[in-house]
């Protein structure tokens, strides 16, 4: 029976005694139970990043992120940035939504759906693989010196990284601006949309030196997902477990050599682990091998390692999926009572009234502002006017504007009004009903109130 050594951890798996990094040359899997369905996976995953700025729902982008004109489509409903409650309930449910899947499943995310493993693994290592050849032999071109084949080598590697980075920093442009806008974008000058052209230049160098050369270093050192395990993993949290109950391991460090980050599992739950089940699958073709039961390693929980039956009804799953179906059921509820078009009437910074003669008559006078507000996608324009039957009480809207309004996507306009009415007729009511007409969308009525003397 193989013992691992007393772990002593005081520094990363891939860094030396004196800080240095120490590059890792994972070794690939051929097949393996694992691997064949987080390869469907993955592949599914890297054409979703392609297609989704492509896709529409009711004609609006399923996901947007349009930072310029600070509004969002997500899943074909439009979201702007002064719509913070809203907001708030989306980004509460997507927290939400992590914390659940990692409770119940661990790091699910990291090893089968993250861009930075799906992206490196399905696209970038298969690559290297191609060009240069497998772990052996891109450790042999490390270590040889710099020669004709070697600058070969590298520079046909560093090219298709290249041509790679640039497809996916076109794709990523399309959340921003959309994807035909993306598309139309790389077949103008640069200079028609420079603020573009340089976000791309700079999402390349940041794929290339990330996906080609920082690699696992982001799992470890820049990303918090992994700190945040402490905290939403509990007993029965699934995770990749050596089961060292069993006298089954020979030592053959093939789980250790499929790692991705350079971890030996045998040592329990670390935080460098991504759950990527490499170890499973190359501890299983051992096991094979040498005619021992499988799942030495594989899916485990602190409960199930215990031998108790893992319960997926427990507080943390409780508490999070309360949160999660509260947050959700209140932003269904906001926006089903949401509407598009809005206005309200507010009292302008003046005084409150005036009282004036005209033959005879004595009038008040009330001054307001009107704002419209506009959550559509498109422009919406407007009138604004006096309801007919106010008219007849001798009650007068006054504007200095005539033309429609116009209340661009997202965006508000403002039209102040005075409001004119005979004193007797204020006494007996004093409020008057404005008509809103939204061209192309039907009216709206607003009841204003005046105010003036009392005697």
């Amino acid at each position: 029976m193989y013992t691992p050594p007393p772990v002593v951890r005081d520094r990363s798996p891939t860094t030396d005694a004196r800080g240095k990094r120490v590059k890792l040359y994972p070794m690939s899997l051929v097949g393996g139970y694992w691997n064949a369905r987080r390869k469907w996976a993955q592949w599914l995953m890297i054409a979703v990043y392609l297609v989704i700025p492509w896709l529409k729902v009711n004609g609006h982008p399923l996901l947007l992120l349009d930072i310029e004109h600070r509004r969002f489509s997500i899943f074909g409903v439009l979201f702007f940035a002064h719509e913070v409650p809203n907001l708030v309930f989306v980004t509460i449910s997507f927290l939400m939504v992590i914390a659940l899947v990692t409770t119940l499943f661990g790091r699910v995310w990291c090893g089968w759906a993250c861009p930075q493993t799906v992206f490196i693994e399905r696209i970038f290592r298969m690559i290297e693989r191609w060009i240069i050849g497998d772990h052996t032999a891109q450790k042999r071109l490390d270590q040889r010196p710099l020669d004709f084949n070697k600058a070969l080598l590298l520079g046909a590697k560093w090219f298709a990284f290249l041509i790679l980075a640039l497809i996916l920093s076109h794709s990523f442009l399309g959340y921003f601006v959309g994807g035909e806008a993306a598309f139309r974008y790389m077949l103008s000058p640069p200079a028609n949309h420079l603020d573009a052209f340089l976000a791309v230049i700079g999402m390349t160098g940041i794929v290339l030196f990330d996906f080609g050369w920082f690699r696992e270093q982001f799992c470890l050192i820049v990303c918090p997902y992994g700190r945040m395990q402490s905290v939403t993993m509990d007993e029965g949290s699934l995770f990749l477990a050596y089961r060292k109950e069993r006298d089954d391991c020979i030592d053959c460090l093939k789980c250790v050599r499929v790692c991705p980050t350079g971890i030996d599992v045998r040592n329990g739950l670390q935080m460098e682990c991504i759950a990527c089940t490499a170890c499973a699958d190359a501890c299983d073709s051992v096991m094979s091998k040498i005619g021992k039961p499988p799942h030495l390693v594989g899916y485990a929980s602190q409960q199930t390692l215990a031998g108790k039956p893992n319960k997926y009804l427990r507080g943390r799953t409780v508490v999070y999926g309360a949160i999660l179906t509260a947050a959700l059921a209140t932003l269904a509820f906001r926006l089903s009572s949401r509407q598009e078009v809005q206005s309200e009437v507010v009292r302008a910074v003046d005084v409150p009234y005036q009282v004036v003669e005209l033959g005879g008559v004595r009038y008040v006078i009330n001054h307001f502002k009107m704002r419209f507000y506009n959550l559509d996608w498109s422009e919406h324009q407007l009138s604004l006017a006096l309801d007919e039957n106010e008219s007849k009480r001798g009650a007068e809207f006054i504007t200095s504007q005539s033309a429609p309004i116009r209340v661009p996507s997202g965006e508000f306009a403002e039209q102040q009004f005075f409001m004119k009415l005979p004193l007797d007729e204020l006494k007996k009511n004093p409020n008057l009903r404005l008509r809103t007409q939204w061209l192309g969308r039907g009216s709206e009525m607003t009841e204003v109130h005046l105010v003036g003397p009392t005697q």
